[in-house]
């Protein structure tokens, strides 16, 4: 019997559970629900985007671990970041009475950006799973969800430029406008350095590391 490398029951239930520990976080700390719930899914990409890199600047989590870690978290914590997102989006629409064509119509940058970053999210995740790895292949899998996430993440970045300083102030001041600017840059920092080794391991050895 093949072990499903995609959506385990325990991963999912412990990205709920922290999802839910964060959310109850922001609740003590004054936050509104609609912030709440944008401010969730934000952080689970987050987590994505720096699992990649962290592995490959400290190859020894994976030998030190098991079953793929952290690498096979990823998955659940992509599809627990669609489903907060779509509650987001909902609330958004609710607030406007549902109005989705004055939405469209009226869309500014960061919210045509945000739009098309969700579109893409929930078509990751439902390739997500072994089906759609065995159909597509590892390797084009794999560009595929790494491309998407990548360019999922920096629509949502022009997304937190607009909440965070057009709107924020100059320089932000609310502690969680603050947390957003510095996961990204934790992730552009993260990315860059990763890619300095793989190259450097390159240089000295003639060739990439193994992960690659």
């Amino acid at each position: 019997m093949t072990v499903d490398p995609f959506n385990r029951g325990k991963h999912h239930a412990a990205v709920v559970g922290g999802s839910l520990v964060l959310a109850a976080i922001l609740w003590v700390a004054g936050y509104s629900l609609p912030r709440i719930v944008a401010a969730v899914p934000w952080f689970l990409l987050f987590l994505v985007m720096a699992i990649g890199p962290v592995t490959k600047l400290r190859p020894s989590i994976r030998r030190r671990y098991s079953g793929n870690f952290p690498l096979n978290w990823r998955s659940e914590l992509g599809i627990w970041f669609v489903i907060w997102s779509l509650v987001h989006v909902g609330g958004v629409f609710r607030f406007m009475g549902w109005d989705v064509v004055g939405f469209v119509v009226g869309m500014s940058a960061w919210a045509f950006a945000a739009t098309v970053a969700v579109i893409l999210a929930i078509i990751l995740a439902f390739t997500s799973n072994n089906r759609a790895y065995k159909f597509m292949g590892p390797k084009a899998w794999k560009w595929h969800q790494s491309h998407g996430t990548y360019v999922m993440f920096w629509l949502l970045t022009v997304h937190i430029y607009d909440q965070t300083f057009l709107r924020g102030g100059i320089p932000p001041t609310d502690l969680l406008h603050i947390l957003y600017v510095a996961t990204i840059v934790v992730v552009v920092g993260l990315h860059i350095a990763a890619f300095v080794k793989v190259v450097s391991h390159y240089r000295e050895h003639g060739r990439y590391p193994g992960s690659i």
